[in-house]
């Protein structure tokens, strides 16, 4: 499971490297705000090279004690101009790596977890079959 975890952590992260490489920034301004109590999510809307309007929700929830965004603050915008709808996020550091990071570090946690009682059982079983 701590493998899955990290293969599925690590190709985001690639994602995210691709649209480093790739991608186009611009200003966008958050428009209204998901609220799903205690929490809230930015819907964001900005205007891509060719003109087009995007609106997209924010990856991560953030509780309302952080008033993170703010309905018509400014916020970058990264986005591949090839798929927009689909890659568009806020170029944020935090927003950008922590849907990538979190199951890197649970699933690396995991594998520790699962090294360890491996360990463990592994001792028991030798001492088990000594005694028989």
């Amino acid at each position: 499971m701590g493998i899955v975890l990290c293969l599925y952590g690590f190709y985001h992260l690639t994602i995210e490297k691709q649209l480093d490489t790739k991608g186009k920034k611009t200003k966008g301004e958050v428009y209204a705000l998901e609220i799903t109590e205690p929490y809230r999510q930015a819907w964001v809307e900005f205007k891509t090279e060719k003109g087009q309007t995007i609106r997209f929700l924010d990856k991560l929830f953030w509780n309302h004690s952080f008033e993170k965004y703010k309905k018509g603050q400014k916020v970058d915008v990264l986005y591949d101009p090839e798929n927009p709808i689909q890659t568009a996020v806020i170029n944020d550091f935090i927003q950008r790596t922590t849907v990538s990071w979190w199951p890197v570090i649970v699933g690396m946690i995991v594998i520790m977890v699962g090294f360890v009682f491996r360990k463990i059982m592994k001792r028991k079983a030798t001492e088990l079959d000594k005694r028989l």
